[in-house]
């Protein structure tokens, strides 16, 4: 029997998943939810025979996940806290994984461990780059090295173009979210990118040495479940070039990482952040052949004290998107081999050898993170 797949969100990260996906399992079919007509017509023209879509706001209308085998929630931004997905999905008695990438998200779906439990399926929080693949590579670094005590994430993103709202709207957020840190066993909080918090890094290329600043990404919440053990556990980011990390803090603390502030602007009630982003997009176009090389860097260090011992690092010469698309379809994949246990969990719950396999069948089929993992060894 074919597996039903139900893709939430067809924006560009969903679309990712789903070409990867439809390659992947040739008999597999798809169902795809998403509020907006323009991005399900895309997403159902990749394969009209086998993808199937619904227009539909699932935090108005609900979502029905009878029959379906997995369920992979893509509807950003997270940090509302929205888990109608997940509880979709658990009422269906289907595995279920999102793209989470902030602490409040996470939270709310670590929340439903007891009614997974009860449902006996296993609901996955955080996959893609970072959280998702960073994880499954700390794992690595963890199982190889026993005396490592310590775990540092630190991402970084050199974008073509301004993306989706969703997305702009993460960014900001962490700006002004608490930032998790996991420290002598206990969760700490810092404000993110705040020059206080800044360490610097030497990185491969095409970076080098970078600046990096404490984010509220959510590593530390779900790595400490799986290691409460661990002395640290931290999640930096840096943006480039350097001057947006603090262009982007700035942003956020003067309003634009506010969803709830409104202006009125002739007679409209408008959110500054949809001006900002349409402001960004009609200064990208305005020089449409200005060569803007997108990059996405994950290293992952780990720590004996306060000194790193070993780095594991991937690379990808494109946006965040396929990335993040190859990092969920690998634990889509992996979750539909199924011996992974019930309960509300970070992909730490999915075996890491299993996921990273993954990750290297899809980065060489989709011709991404072409130096595969490279490990550097201080």
């Amino acid at each position: 029997m074919s597996r039903v797949i139900l893709l939430v969100g067809a924006g560009h990260m969903g679309r990712s998943a789903l070409g990867m996906l439809a390659r992947q399992i040739p008999d597999a079919r798809f169902k795809i939810v998403d509020r907006s007509p323009e991005s399900l017509k895309l997403a159902v023209a990749a394969d009209p025979v086998r993808i199937e879509g619904e227009l539909r706001d699932i935090s108005r209308a609900g979502l029905d996940a009878a029959g379906v085998d997995l369920v992979l929630n893509f509807a950003g931004p997270f940090f509302v806290g929205s888990d109608a997905a997940a509880r979709a999905a658990i009422a269906a008695g289907a595995a279920y994984i999102d793209v989470c990438d902030d602490a409040e998200g996470t939270r709310t779906i670590l929340d439903l461990h007891q009614a997974a439990c009860e449902r006996g399926v296993p609901v996955i929080t955080g996959g893609g780059n970072s959280p998702g693949i960073s994880n499954w590579l700390a794992c690595d670094i963890l199982q190889s090295n026993k005396n490592v005590d310590g775990i540092q994430v630190v991402w970084i993103t050199r974008e073509r173009d301004p993306g989706g709202l969703a997305v702009l709207r993460h960014m900001l957020h962490m700006t002004v979210a608490p930032c998790p840190i996991w420290r002598e066993g206990r969760m700490e909080y810092t404000k993110g990118f705040q020059p206080q918090t800044a360490m610097s890094f030497d990185v491969p290329a095409p970076f080098g040495r970078i600046e990096a600043y404490d984010t509220a990404h959510p590593e530390p919440l779900t790595l400490a479940r799986y290691r409460p053990d661990l002395r640290l556990i931290q999640c930096k980011g840096s943006l480039y070039p350097a001057w947006a990390n603090q262009a982007f803090s700035t942003l956020g603390r003067i309003g634009f990482a506010h969803d709830d502030l409104t202006v009125e602007i002739g007679g409209q009630t408008v959110q500054p952040i949809e001006v900002l982003w349409k402001l960004l997009w009609s200064r990208h176009n305005a020089n449409p052949s200005r060569e803007r090389p997108a990059f996405t860097q994950i290293n992952v260090i780990g720590l004996e004290g306060d000194r790193p011992v070993v780095m594991h690092t991937i690379t990808d010469d494109s946006e965040m998107s396929r990335g993040t698309g190859i990092g969920m379809a690998a634990a889509a994949l992996a979750l539909l081999e199924g011996n992974v246990p019930a309960g509300a969990n970070g992909v730490e719950a999915i075996p890491f050898g299993r996921g990273l396999n993954h990750f290297k069948a899809l980065s060489v089929a989709e011709g991404a993170f072409a130096d595969g993992i490279v490990v550097t060894r201080f």
